[in-house]
């Protein structure tokens, strides 16, 4: 069985296509914590608009949230502590487990 070619680094990738690309390695410990009864009074819900990865959304009036494909940008932390009501607690996954980067 031939091995999948992998794109060539001359190639243009969108957005959306590197992070297709990324690898996950999910953690048992969340790394993300958000206590959604204060996302309910949050008039902004910056989250929603800053994360390249849709990890937030608002579904039958409150915040849902995935951690799994988060690429660990942590702008939901500092828009939600600058802009939204202090709800979401932010930190690195624990060593080895998080988002594995390939092509940038």
């Amino acid at each position: 069985m031939a091995a999948e070619a992998e794109p060539s680094a001359e190639k243009r990738l969108d957005v959306d296509d590197r992070v297709g690309l990324d690898s996950f390695e999910f953690d048992e410990e969340p790394f993300i914590i958000v206590e959604t009864q204060l996302c309910l009074e949050c008039d902004l819900k910056p989250c929603l608009y800053v994360c390249p990865s849709s990890v937030y959304r608002w579904d039958e009036g409150g915040l849902v949230y995935n951690t799994e494909g988060c690429i660990e940008l942590g702008a939901c932390s500092i828009v939600c502590q600058n802009l939204g009501n202090r709800a979401i607690h932010w930190n690195y996954p624990r060593g080895s487990k998080g988002v594995q980067f390939k092509f940038g």
